[in-house]
């Protein structure tokens, strides 16, 4: 192989190269803004769990709070029954 052989071969590899690389950069490029995204939406999921997680606390603590409340008139209303009854003196 003579030098312009190897000059020509060489331009046809960069030919080639250049060929490949274009479309690899477009896909390295919408692979980055995917990935961009993917993590903007991790950060919102987590933000939405977070806000859950407060939300699931405080119905919780209401529950508590509506059992407690729920006992008193149990016991208020077994009073008034056994009232009603005889089955108590009165005080």
């Amino acid at each position: 192989m003579d030098m312009e052989q190897v000059i020509n071969q060489l331009q046809e590899t960069a030919t080639v190269m250049a060929g490949i690389q274009a479309p690899q950069a477009d896909v390295r490029k919408g692979h980055g803004n995917w990935l961009e995204e993917h993590h903007a939406s991790i950060a919102r999921h987590e933000a939405f769990v977070a806000k859950h997680e407060l939300i699931t606390a405080r119905q919780a603590q209401l529950m508590v709070e509506i059992e407690s409340k729920m006992s008193e008139i149990e016991d208020k209303l077994n009073g008034l029954i056994g009232d009603i009854n005889g089955s108590r003196k009165p005080e």
